[in-house]
């Protein structure tokens, strides 16, 4: 198969074929293989082509849908539209199994590729996106992710096929065929099912015909209020960090027996406090920035962007990256807690990146070039650090989400107990006696946790985040706006590949 460019946007006057008489989808097959849904994609991709070539009203849809952004991305779930009326009173599924050599492969489609998914990119230098799709006059090729290479197989209105090299982003309309990496089968084997994860999962979308589909996250349900993650440029933290930071400062103790607890120097008894719950409030990948990108972007599918070789995907294929964020908590009363929380982030949020122009023949073709990396602010909770219930310790694993599959495994640690904990006769309630471990020092046990593994995933490593750590490593005074404003340095957790904040912040 030769690579070339395609000329897309021209008018056709091919006639659709008259659609068969439909039947109810089928139930969704449990288990498909990669190398299966590859080969249903392209059938689809190839069908869906033509049909949207012949269809003004199906590339109307498709943007109108699109702009809705039901994951929080230009996705469009194949099984949520199909039963939608077009302009000629067809239903989206009736349409298509015209377009079939053999209508009944829609239906085996449907079954063995529940997440088929119509993706609407953003190409650079505003060469196309659902914003400026203009469906009446631009007719786009349909690109076809894969598996098993990054190149990307497009097929043209007429229905020929081309290859468009995994380095190169195209400067023309261009829809993707690919699979959700944000929804899953409801019921299904996805993190929230495990009983020990404390992930939540997102509402159930009903599709007629088969199981519903729910977000693997609340965060990525597009109906809920959009990411609070914006960066601001001037950050002042909450009084009681800064006055933990200045009671503390070159005096050993502990900034979290502050917050939580109300504990300082001069008041060494103190209740638990829930005003404050600890969230992880900054990402950042570290490194070469090509290298930082590659290791994310290894799957096909992903939103890669990194130049190191022919052979990587060049970012438009995919949208945003997923990541997972998994907190290991150890408590008293028995198994050790895993809770799950996921965030997006577009590659221009993570990363800082030029698109150099690539001319072949008389197209204009883009390749990315990375030259930075770039932090992402974040607003994550986790959970209320009270030493009485949990360990002193935590763990924090972060993946990039390529796969929804996964497997439990479960491991052992030797865990630190805070036992100075009682009830104060003068008050009534239980208090933490003593600043840090107090004079009773600590209780040592081995605890056991279950964890939630996706292969395939890509796996970024994990830190440890220790109640005794500094919240605020430093504060400096800026003038703004014409006001003096205090900045907080918060630590930094880091592994090879990221560094996070993981930060008590006020809640009530």
């Amino acid at each position: 198969m030769k690579k070339c460019l395609l000329l897309v946007g021209l008018s056709m006057a091919a006639c659709s074929p008259s659609p068969t008489e439909t039947e109810p989808a089928p139930s969704v097959a449990p288990s498909v293989s990669r190398e299966r849904r590859d080969e249903l994609k392209t059938v689809f991709g190839k069908a869906f082509a033509t049909a949207l070539a012949d269809s003004p009203s199906l590339r109307k849809l498709i943007k109108d849908e699109a702009l809705l952004k039901f994951n929080n991305d230009y996705d469009v779930l194949y099984h949520l539209i199909k039963d939608h009326t077009l302009a000629d009173g067809q239903s989206v599924r009736e349409l298509l199994r015209g377009y079939f050599a053999d209508p009944e492969q829609l239906s085996v489609i449907e079954r063995e590729v529940p997440l088929l998914t119509i993706f609407v990119p953003q190409l650079p230098h505003d060469s196309f996106s659902a914003e400026t799709w203009d469906t009446a006059a631009q007719i786009p090729a349909v690109g076809i992710t894969s598996y098993k290479t990054n190149d990307v197989l497009l097929v043209d209105p007429h229905g020929e096929e081309h290859i468009i090299e995994a380095s190169l982003v195209p400067g023309f309309p261009v829809v993707v065929i690919k699979e959700n990496e944000r929804v899953v089968l409801a019921g299904g084997n996805t993190p929230s099912a495990n009983p020990s994860a404390m992930a939540k999962q997102g509402r159930v979308l009903k599709a007629s015909g088969t199981p519903g589909f729910a977000f693997l996250s609340e965060s990525f349900d597009g109906s809920r209020a959009t990411d609070k993650s914006a960066a601001r440029t001037i950050w002042s933290p909450d009084q009681k960090l800064l006055d933990a930071y200045d009671i503390y400062l070159g005096t050993d103790g502990w900034h979290r027996d502050l917050i939580y607890y109300n504990i300082s120097p001069n008041q060494t008894r103190g209740a638990f406090s829930y005003a404050f719950q600890e969230h992880v409030t900054s990402f950042q990948m570290l490194g070469d920035p090509a290298i930082a990108f590659a290791k994310i972007a290894d799957q096909t599918g992903d939103p890669t962007m990194a130049s190191l070789t022919e052979n990587q995907s060049s970012g438009w294929t995919g949208g945003s990256f997923e990541f997972k964020v998994r907190a290991l908590i150890n408590a008293k009363n028995g198994i050790g807690q895993e809770l799950v929380t996921y965030f997006p982030a577009a590659p221009s949020e993570l990363f800082m990146m030029t698109y150099d122009p690539v001319k072949v023949s008389w197209f204009t073709f883009y390749k990315p070039r990375l030259t930075g990396t770039i932090g992402k602010n974040l607003s994550l909770p986790l959970f209320a650090w009270d030493l009485n219930d949990y360990a002193s310790t935590i763990k924090i694993e972060v993946e990039e989400v390529d796969l929804t599959e996964t497997t439990v495994l479960t491991e052992s640690r030797s865990m630190k107990f805070a036992t100075n904990f009682g009830i104060d006769p003068t008050v009534g309630f239980l208090q933490k006696i003593g600043l840090k471990f107090g004079a009773s020092l600590e209780e040592t046990r081995t605890e056991t946790t279950q964890r939630t593994f996706t292969e395939g995933n890509d796996v970024l490593g994990s830190v440890i985040v220790n109640f005794a750590d500094n919240v605020l490593t430093n504060v400096t005074i800026q003038m703004a706006a014409g006001m003096p404003w205090k900045i907080g340095t918060t630590r930094e957790y880091a592994t090879g590949w990221y560094t996070i904040s993981v930060v008590p912040t006020r809640v009530q």
